[in-house]
């Protein structure tokens, strides 16, 4: 059923925003097909929405057909000494994490405690504790919006890199289920320094549940509760610069944590320059704030508009290219925007 200038603020993390031309919930790939028909036929863009996790809708809200993805369902199929699971893009990622764990599965632990969908989570492929989601991807069916038309993207064509994917790139590419590769004899990957703090406070990091079960106290300690407030979680990407240029950092602000990466490039930790060098938690501007236990948090109170979270947002972009040269990008994307 299409739906006529719904607002979308209770289908986001962040509760804000405006309505939506059209919107229509998909529970199979051909309600996905009709939906991109009608969008096609009505010559109006088509938006996919999963958990609303990772956007800020306009106050003005969006001009197009927003679908929501609803597709549900979690199989498994075995193969010698992995699992492959394959699930519904519309199943909330802490089901999946949660199925895994009930079979011992190991390589999606640290990924534990995420919202939103595993849709979703594919597209930003997501991250946290030393681990992504491309590490153990296989697959994902798609229905191309252009044509209607089912594909299947591999883990060679998904392009995955920093928060982003082929998926990303590809917006017509509406995904309808996702493949990942897991196994029961998998290694823990504690190298992530709040990881290694646990174990080294005596806590068992042996099982896939253990693991699952203090990234999750972990986070529940940073971020803020559902409920508590309006947030898309962390809102900006860690900049990833020039050795060059991360070595000057280093010596103007001692202490700055660095991410060597496999390219000769460097991660660095922008929470520790929000608190560190600029003291911004607890900046804020109307309803927005830079939340006070997590610098890379936006969050909002009931009734914060997007205009709002954009201009503490941006303040934020200045604050930071004044202070250490560098343009920092944003992991939740304005929803609607193309």
């Amino acid at each position: 059923m299409i739906k006529k200038n719904l607002p979308l603020a209770s289908f986001t993390t962040f509760h804000i925003g405006g309505p939506a031309h059209s919107f229509i919930e998909v529970f199979s790939e051909k309600d996905v097909q009709e939906a991109s028909s009608y969008a096609r036929s009505n010559k109006l863009k088509l938006f996919p929405l999963g958990g609303g996790s990772n956007i800020l809708v306009p106050d003005a809200g969006v001009d197009g057909v927003v679908v929501r993805i609803a597709l549900s369902g979690i199989e498994f199929s075995d193969h010698g000494d992995s699992t492959v699971l394959i699930a519904g893009a519309g199943v909330p990622w802490e089901e999946v994490v949660e199925a895994a764990l009930a079979r011992d599965l190991f390589g999606i632990e640290n990924l534990a405690g995420i919202p939103g969908t595993v849709g979703g989570a594919t597209v930003q492929n997501i991250g946290a504790y030393g681990v992504e989601l491309e590490k153990v991807f296989e697959y994902a069916d798609v229905i191309d919006a252009t044509n209607g038309e089912p594909k299947r993207i591999t883990r060679n064509e998904a392009k995955f890199g920093y928060r982003t994917s082929y998926f990303k790139e590809r917006r017509e590419l509406i995904l309808t289920r996702v493949a990942l590769r897991l196994t029961k004899d998998g290694m823990p990957h504690l190298t992530y320094p709040d990881l290694l703090k646990a174990s080294a406070s005596g806590k068992s990091l042996k099982t896939p549940q253990e693991i699952a079960q203090i990234v999750r106290s972990i986070r529940a300690e940073k971020f803020p509760q559902r409920g508590e407030l309006g947030t898309a979680g962390s809102f900006f990407k860690n900049p990833i610069l020039s050795k060059e240029l991360v070595l000057s950092l280093e010596k103007r602000f001692p202490g700055l944590p660095v991410f060597p990466q496999s390219n000769g490039s460097v991660k660095i930790s922008l929470a520790w320059v929000l608190d560190h060098v600029l003291s911004l938690k607890g900046f804020s501007i109307g309803g927005a704030e830079l939340y006070k236990k997590h610098s890379l948090v936006l969050v909002a109170e009931e009734g914060t508009t997007a205009a709002e979270v954009d201009t503490l947002a941006r303040a934020i972009e200045n604050k930071i290219f004044d202070a250490l040269g560098i343009k920092i990008e944003r992991e939740v994307e304005t929803f609607g925007a193309r």
